[in-house]
């Protein structure tokens, strides 16, 4: 309703001058507005204490039980939430002031407020700084009004079509009840995790733009970022400094759920876990990756392995998974055995998952150690005399084939795998040259060859050929590693040479499956 003003009211400057030049949207005024009320009802309260309406083009908002003195609202910082933030989603005592000053300069919204005994309107009045002649806000107050126990505000004119922009500010402050929260997960005094409802958000809801989707993350007690996840994720601890920006960038987003991550009981993490599933075996792609959930997965399943219970029932769930740790770029050795480990696992009928290093805290091993239990390494052994003799009709071939093809003579001594439940049926061991030479074809020799190895299986009657080509393909990588061009044309080139050798290659499958029957017999 209107208030009939009273001739002994008093104007009451606050020299926010209209030339401020930051402009706030509605939704921002309004959700200053709100807080206020929100920070004297408390979230617990909030889906019952406070309600709002608008009608006739006006808007109510209204608090019950609630009162507190004008003299509050007067300076700039004037608040005790700095001294004990407690459950307050205010920060800087300026949310009044300054969302007055908006909604009065940016969208000509006549504010008034009553409390107790008394009521004001935020009016303007003229002053002079500098020469110039300036617009101020002011507070024209009414006192000895009927007592109240409630505290209302108004604003006007305003429009039905700015209703979605009430909810969405109303709903941006944390509450259990809260119709866009569904189940909770954990809800504790420092922050809390439910899973997100299937209430849509009002249009012009916190978003992250880098974390687009249903889920929402609270600081603070307010809605400030989006997350990809169905999960509504609060920290209360974590405060919103910024006054240049409304919403979260993605590593806000990661800083908040890695700080809940870190609270979370092990039967709650447990259920979060699953959730981050496409990030199990995410690593930072560069230092300093602020934007990485790899820290939030790893704390997670820390967080599970508290529980030797919930661990076990965690390996139940999921049984088949594997650690891969990160590996240094110049560690050679280790990347080689990464790659055979990664052959083993793509051959196995059982589907195993990679996770990263951090859910060995739950029991599960790494990727090497399985391959290597299994017999999945390339491991050469020197060959048995029989081998010996059937490597040496190989090396004659491409001696005589290939003269000078794979480097200095002569060929790099020749092993045997130990077992064939090996993953490849050949294996080079090599080092970069340092100084590039070109083989009697141009082709740049671009490694030196320590030794080759082949399966044993392959010294067998009738498998000469198959033997051959796995021997040519080791020596080629001489000229580059499977996935270069170099190593792709150098095959191509060995190829054409043995098509155009057709007698030297009946002579070698000859000799190969004589010296196999002598042996046998």
């Amino acid at each position: 309703m209107k208030h009939k003003k009273s001739l002994d009211s008093e104007v009451v400057p606050l020299h926010l001058i209209f030339d401020y030049p930051v402009h706030w949207s509605k939704f921002k005024v309004l959700r200053d507005l709100l807080q206020n009320f929100y920070d004297a009802v408390g979230h617990r309260e909030w889906h019952r204490r406070f309600s709002w309406q608008c009608e006739d083009g006006r808007l109510q908002l209204n608090a019950q039980d609630v009162g507190f003195s004008h003299d509050w609202l007067l300076h700039i910082g004037a608040s005790t939430k700095r001294e004990a933030i407690g459950e307050y989603a205010g920060y800087f005592g300026e949310g009044f002031k300054i969302a007055a000053l908006c909604a009065l300069r940016d969208h000509d919204w006549q504010i008034e407020l009553a409390s107790r005994d008394w009521r004001l309107q935020v009016t303007t009045e003229s002053v002079r700084v500098d020469g110039r002649n300036l617009i101020s806000l002011a507070y024209r107050i009414w006192q000895d009004e009927p007592w109240r126990d409630n505290t209302t505000l108004w604003i006007e004119p305003f429009r039905a079509s700015d209703r979605d922009t009430v909810e969405c500010a109303f709903l941006s402050f944390f509450a259990a009840s809260n119709p866009l929260f569904g189940e909770p997960i954990w809800n504790g005094p420092e922050g809390a995790v439910f899973l997100r409802s299937k209430h849509p958000k009002p249009p012009g809801f916190p978003q992250t733009s880098e974390a687009l989707g249903s889920g929402i993350v609270f600081a603070g007690y307010q809605a400030l970022g989006s997350l990809e996840l169905p999960l509504v994720v609060c920290s209360h601890r974590i405060r919103w400094n910024d006054r240049e920006r409304s919403n979260f960038f993605r590593m806000d987003v990661v800083r908040v759920v890695e700080d809940i991550a870190a609270r979370l009981p092990p039967e709650a993490a447990m259920r979060v876990l699953p959730y981050f599933r496409r990030w199990w075996y995410q690593y930072p792609r560069r230092r300093y990756d602020f934007d990485s959930w790899h820290r939030v997965v790893r704390t997670l399943a820390q967080q599970v392995s508290r529980s030797p219970e919930h661990a076990e029932r965690w390996r139940e769930r999921f049984p088949h998974l594997l650690c891969a740790a990160p590996i240094k770029r110049a560690d050679i050795a280790a990347r080689n055995r990464r790659r055979q480990a990664l052959d083993w696992l793509g051959r196995q009928r059982r589907k195993y998952r990679l996770v990263q290093e951090g859910f060995s805290t739950l029991g599960y091993g790494l990727l090497e150690t399985a391959c290597e239990a299994a017999d999945g390494f390339s491991v050469a052994r020197p060959p048995t005399e029989q081998e010996r003799r059937l490597i040496g009709l190989l090396e004659t071939f491409v001696e005589r084939v290939f003269p000078g093809w794979f480097g200095a003579a002569p060929l790099p001594p020749c092993r045997v795998l130990a077992h064939d439940r090996a993953v490849w049926m050949g294996m080079a061991v090599s080092q970069p040259c340092r100084d590039l030479v070109k083989n009697p074809r141009g082709w740049t020799i671009r490694r030196r060859l320590s030794s080759v190895a082949l399966m044993p299986s392959l010294f067998r009657a009738e498998r000469g050929p198959e033997a051959l080509s796995t021997y040519l393909h080791e020596l080629g990588h001489c000229f580059g590693g499977d996935q270069s061009g170099s190593f792709s044309e150098a095959l191509t080139g060995m190829l054409e040479v043995v098509l155009a050798h057709p007698e030297d290659l009946m002579t070698f499958r000859q000799a190969w499956d004589a010296a196999c029957r002598i042996d046998s017999a």
